[in-house]
């Protein structure tokens, strides 16, 4: 299963062209053509929206609540301290709790938090 915004059909031979994937093991691309011969089912969720910052950081600490805020501020393309008050105002609403702080990398650890992102 592969997740990301639709961006166009090939009305020929059916492929379809995506960007912002994410499979569903959390691994992301920056972008996906399946072929039309391969595709068995398309479920449609939800029509195109603009995602707040906050959002799509939610949507990656869902899949993966290890990810450094440096990991990422690199996929969305933002800074990192925008991250970081995203993961703030998130914690604010309740939405994600920190549930462990690692060491700084120069003691030997990386420098970031694991969240666990609320999906009650």
């Amino acid at each position: 299963m592969i997740k990301g915004k639709l961006v166009q059909i090939d009305d020929d031979l059916m492929n379809i062209f995506i960007e912002g994937c994410m499979d569903a093991s959390g691994r992301v691309s920056p972008a996906a053509v399946i072929m039309g011969s391969s595709i068995s089912h398309v479920n449609i969720v939800s029509f195109p929206v603009e995602e707040s910052l906050e959002e799509k950081v939610f949507l990656l600490l869902l899949n993966n609540g290890n990810m450094t805020t440096d990991e990422i501020a690199k996929m969305l393309n933002e800074k990192p301290g925008s991250v970081v008050s995203a993961i703030n105002r998130l914690r604010k609403r309740g939405l994600i709790t920190m549930t462990r702080e690692r060491l700084p990398k120069k003691l030997g650890r990386s420098g970031s938090k694991d969240f666990n992102p609320r999906t009650e």
